[in-house]
Order: C-alpha cells, then sequence, then structure tokens
C-alpha cells in the first residue's frame, strides 16, 4: 500500500512541475497574442488583420466548421555558390581490367563496364531562411473563429 502512495505522490509532482515548465517555455509574441484575441470573432476579422489566407476553407454545407491558413517567409540570399541539379548526362563506360597470366605469359581482360555519368545544372547564391510564420485559425459552422495556432513568428522581420 505505501508503494502505491509513493508512485501518487510522484505523479502529482512529476505533474505539478511539468505544468510549471510548460508555461516557463512558451513565449507569447504580437502574432500569438493577435490570433488568440480573435478566437470568438467571425473570420472575416482575421482577413483583415492578416490577409487574404494562403490555404484554408470555410464551413462546409453540411455543418462542420472550417480553417484558414496564413505562412509568411522571408528570405535572403547570399554570396556563397551552391550547385543545383538539374540532370546527368552520359559521359561514357569504365571499364574494370584484371591481370592474367601465367607460364611466362601475361596479359590484361577486361572483366566488366559501368556506364558513368555527371551532374548537370547550374550555380546559383544560397537563399537563407530568415523568418517563418504558420497562422492557422479554426471556425466553427458559423465562420466564427473557434481556435488558433501559432508556430514561430518570433521574429518580428
Amino acid at each position: 500500500m505505501p508503494s502505491i502512495k509513493l508512485g501518487c505522490i510522484a505523479l502529482t509532482v512529476l505533474a505539478i512541475s511539468a505544468c510549471a515548465t510548460s508555461t516557463t517555455r512558451t513565449e507569447s509574441n504580437d502574432v500569438q497574442v493577435a490570433a488568440q484575441k480573435l478566437v470568438g470573432q467571425p473570420a472575416k476579422n482575421a482577413f483583415q488583420l492578416f490577409g487574404k489566407p494562403d490555404q484554408g476553407m470555410g464551413p462546409s454545407s453540411y455543418g462542420s466548421g472550417g480553417f484558414y491558413l496564413w505562412n509568411r517567409v522571408q528570405t535572403h540570399t547570399t554570396p556563397e555558390k551552391v550547385f543545383v541539379q538539374t540532370g546527368v548526362e552520359y559521359v561514357g563506360q569504365q571499364q574494370t581490367w584484371v591481370g592474367i597470366g601465367g607460364g611466362g605469359v601475361g596479359g590484361m581482360m577486361p572483366v566488366g563496364s559501368e556506364a558513368v555519368y555527371r551532374k548537370t545544372g547550374y550555380e546559383e547564391n544560397r537563399t537563407v531562411l530568415d523568418y517563418f510564420c504558420s497562422i492557422t485559425l479554426y471556425t466553427d459552422n458559423r465562420d466564427v473563429i473557434t481556435g488558433a495556432s501559432v508556430i514561430d513568428c518570433k521574429d518580428k522581420r
């Protein structure tokens, strides 16, 4: 019986500490705050705030809710070059030879060959991702926002 009591106490302490650490790790930003404030409002208010969504659909005709998704990405290019492969081209055959001989006579004999290809393409400046932001809003059957999910959006560029 005492081991069950000890196990329950350990689980309780673990659950409390997990809740305490999860609240300290989440950093809200302006986009997360704005998205959470939209919960309970019509979806058209989100369009005014974030613009036209990149993906999504409103409520269906059979009564289920919908969702709207915005993805914001900002990149820049560097002077560093990277090779972009567009295909391969055939350049010939590579043969494998083996030395043979015996009784004072020697020679070479082909034992196999395989096709050789090289990469084709071009070089361009490397692109670096500076900023990523994904906003998803969920709606009910009346197109009222019921939930919000914001991923990243930490950089305010």
